[in-house]
């Protein structure tokens, strides 16, 4: 079956929405299907064809916007986990094991 660039577009804006709801492993697939289009769309077209840069543009701006919105998600999932509490030391908990040289030495 042949990709349309519409498709590729809905393929784009789906890639955006599963980013954005930080449903990484679904948007790695979806970014597979994206990029097997693109390459099936790009090899269609012939050489020379002024198509070719503005897909190369929208290819590198979906790539930077999808890499931005992975790393402020990163980020404020990291914000999240600084902000729980630290978990106290436990006296009962019983130390762990050392090695004779920790002992003799």
């Amino acid at each position: 079956m042949s990709t349309t660039e519409s498709e590729l577009a809905g393929t784009a804006d789906l890639l955006g929405a599963l980013v954005a709801q930080r449903r990484y492993g679904e948007a790695q697939a979806c970014f597979d299907t994206y990029c097997r289009d693109f390459k099936e769309i790009v090899r269609r077209l012939p050489a020379g064809d002024p198509r070719l840069r503005q897909m190369e543009a929208e290819w590198r701006r979906l790539l930077e916007q999808t890499r931005r919105q992975v790393l402020i998600g990163r980020a404020h999932a990291a914000a999240r986990l600084a902000r729980l509490p630290k978990r106290r030391r436990l006296y009962s908990a019983v130390p762990a094991p050392q090695r004779t040289w920790q002992i003799l030495g």
